[in-house]
């Protein structure tokens, strides 16, 4: 079919050249051999007068128009898949649909795990690849590289839509015979002791906690520092380290490693993880289907106590904020 002269099927090839800059990398993708791809390369550059593709040493640069059109190429095959895709009814029990979702570890460990289990027996033919957030995280969402997003907000991408999830708080993990004894530390206990951090996402973000107590006067001494939250109870066993995570990762990981959780007595504000999707894939059933299954199991999770919330259940006045100096 063409419209304006041009072969509609040759956008699909343009995307492919475009986004990976490569004729053979994009006849991979396409499941085209290298001498077709080239040859639709040919007609596209013919087509726009222009080179689309330039050869610098042994990569390949797009052209000032190849630029401009990697956008909106792209948003016209997502609506294009957003047409083919729409159906009067949606059925989980049949559906063979593979979904790219992309979180931290943390997300996987609290609330992907479960929904992949009950889909497992609500969609038994769906298929699940997990990713982690990388500083690509962008573009593969603007793309439509991947169908979902878990992110807490300051990781969420700009220009979709969005919702929240779940909200945790923060908890400290000690090895279960560290020196602090029950489930109260101290200011300087905290600052005083050697911590495990995470800088998670590939590109090394730090974590919700540590942009806040990097803002104040005193910051943790970080011995250690993991690539993903998974590691942190691996690198905290036999030593008296400390790590300040998720209260439902800390709670998780101390259930199945010789580790208890104690208060952070730093007060850090609860924090809250968002899903997002592409803007043109708003009315996709399947991706509507997870979603609805992905706040279900969001808000059967686990409660977590709220220093707030358990002073309003008392009634009592606040007790007086020791200062962090």
């Amino acid at each position: 079919m063409r419209f304006n002269k041009l072969d509609l099927n040759l956008l699909v090839v343009l995307d492919a050249l475009l986004s990976t800059r490569s004729v053979s990398r994009a006849a991979e993708r396409l499941f085209l051999s290298q001498p077709a791809t080239s040859l639709s390369l040919s007609r596209l550059r013919e087509y726009f007068k222009d080179e689309l593709l330039l050869p610098v040493g042994k990569t390949q640069v797009l052209t000032p128009l190849a630029a401009e059109l990697l956008k909106p190429v792209r948003d016209v095959l997502l609506q294009m898949q957003t047409i083919t895709r729409a159906s009067p009814t949606f059925d989980p029990a049949t559906s063979a649909r593979r979904f790219i979702v992309e979180s931290s570890d943390y997300v996987i460990s609290v609330l992907l795990s479960e929904v992949v289990r009950r889909a497992t027996k609500l969609a038994p033919l769906m298929q699940f690849d997990l990713r982690a957030i990388s500083p690509q995280t962008a573009e593969h969402l603007n793309s439509g590289e991947v169908d979902l997003l878990i992110a807490p907000e300051f990781a969420i991408v700009q220009g979709h839509p969005a919702e929240q999830l779940f909200e945790d708080t923060f908890s400290c993990l000690v090895c279960i015979d560290h020196s602090i004894k029950g489930k109260k530390m101290t200011v300087d206990q905290y600052f005083d002791a050697a911590h495990v951090g995470v800088e998670w996402g590939g590109g090394r973000r730090v974590t919700y906690d540590a942009r806040l107590i990097s803002t104040g006067k005193r910051v943790r001494r970080q011995d250690v520092i993991s690539p993903n939250f998974t590691l942190v109870p691996e690198l905290l066993v036999g030593t008296s380290r400390i790590a300040t995570l998720p209260t439902r990762l800390a709670r998780q990981m101390a259930q199945r490693v010789p580790l208890r959780v104690t208060r952070c007595p730093i007060e850090i504000p609860r924090f809250a993880e968002k899903l997002q999707w592409h803007k043109y894939q708003e009315r996709d059933p399947a991706i509507s289907w997870l979603r609805s299954l992905l706040r279900e199991v969001a808000l059967g999770l686990p409660a977590v106590d709220s220093i707030d919330a358990r002073r309003a259940s008392s009634k009592q006045p606040p007790t007086p904020k020791r200062r962090v100096r």
